[in-house]
């Protein structure tokens, strides 16, 4: 994994200073440093960014914490999979707008070897021109979303994922460290 440029603050200074006294490695990374802004709306970024932190936490001997600072959480992205239950709750709810559904039904497939089955985002074809689309995707869904939430048909934290950025979504960065 390429690093970023280590921040030279003061505070970084410091907390580098403190780690290395008590005989800890501090390190300042950058997981977003080197992806272009179009690499970034990608799903599979955050993806293979959120991995790489679950790697650093299960290759550390100690305890490690997480800190995302700035203001770059990047766009609201469409989830990457869809439990089937929940899938097959917003698939009802679009069912009275036909050309929604269909655009729901053509970016996600079901994944036959996953289980609890589910729906997979799958990437636009090549030369496919996806932003204006993209959007339309993202809006249905969240409608959707909306409506099966204000009936009670799924829980806050599945309407939360229509609702993230990029940043946010997928796995949740707090997790008890060991000792």
């Amino acid at each position: 994994m390429q690093r970023g440029k280590p921040c030279r603050a003061l505070p970084t200074l410091k907390c580098q200073t403190f780690c290395q006294r008590h005989g800890l490695m501090f390190e300042v990374v950058d997981l977003r440093w080197g992806i272009r802004n179009i690499e970034a709306t990608d799903h599979l970024t955050t993806e293979l960014c959120l991995e790489e932190v679950d790697r650093c936490w299960k290759t550390s001997i100690g305890p490690a914490f997480v800190a995302l600072i700035g203001d770059q959480y990047g766009p609201c992205l469409i989830p990457s999979r869809i439990d089937e239950k929940e899938w097959e709750v917003l698939r009802d709810h679009l069912t009275a707008r036909p050309s929604d559904l269909e655009l729901v039904a053509r970016y996600f497939q079901r994944d036959e070897n996953a289980f609890p089955p589910t729906y997979v985002l799958q990437a636009p074809g090549t030369g496919e021109a996806c932003e204006p689309e993209e959007a339309t995707l993202t809006s249905v869904l969240r409608s959707g979303a909306q409506e099966a939430r204000r009936l009670g048909l799924i829980t806050q934290e599945q309407w939360q994922h229509y609702h993230r950025s990029g940043e946010a979504a997928g796995t949740p960065l707090w997790r008890p460290t060991r000792n």
